[in-house]
C-alpha cells in the first residue's frame, strides 16, 4: 500500500503524470522522448525560417532551445529510470532515450548547416 498524498500531491513513486492522471507505463514515457525530439525540430524549423532577423540571434536561439531539449530528456530518462518497471522495459526505455539523444543532435547539427547555408556570404 501507497503512503497516502501529502498536501494534495500525489505520493511519492506513484508515476503520475503532472496533470495527475493515471500512471506512466514503460510505453507512453518513451513516447515522451519522441515529443521532445519533434518539438525542438519543429521549433528549429522555425527559427530557421525567421533567420531573417540576423544569423548571430538565430543560432543563439538555436543552441538555446537544442540544450533545453537536451536536458528536459536528460532529465526525463533519469526520472524514469526509478519506475517500477520490469528490467527490459527500462532497457527499452534507455535505448529509446539514447536514440532520442542521438537523433537530436543530428538535427541540430544538420539545422545548424542549413542556418550556415542561408546565411552564407
Amino acid at each position: 500500500m501507497r503512503p497516502p498524498p501529502f498536501h494534495g500531491f500525489p505520493a511519492i513513486d506513484r508515476g503520475v503524470t503532472a496533470a495527475g492522471g493515471a500512471p506512466f507505463d514503460a510505453v507512453t514515457a518513451m513516447a515522451t522522448f519522441k515529443d521532445s525530439v519533434e518539438a525542438f525540430g519543429d521549433a528549429a524549423h522555425d527559427e530557421l525560417a525567421r533567420s531573417g532577423d540576423g544569423y548571430k540571434a538565430a543560432r543563439a536561439n538555436m543552441a538555446r532551445l537544442y540544450r533545453q531539449r537536451k536536458s528536459e530528456i536528460e532529465k526525463m530518462a533519469d526520472a524514469f529510470s526509478r519506475r517500477p518497471w520490469s528490467i527490459p522495459d527500462h532497457l527499452a526505455m534507455r535505448q529509446v532515450a539514447d536514440h532520442a539523444l542521438s537523433t537530436l543532435d543530428a538535427i541540430y547539427r544538420d539545422m545548424r548547416g542549413a542556418l550556415d547555408t542561408l546565411h552564407k556570404d
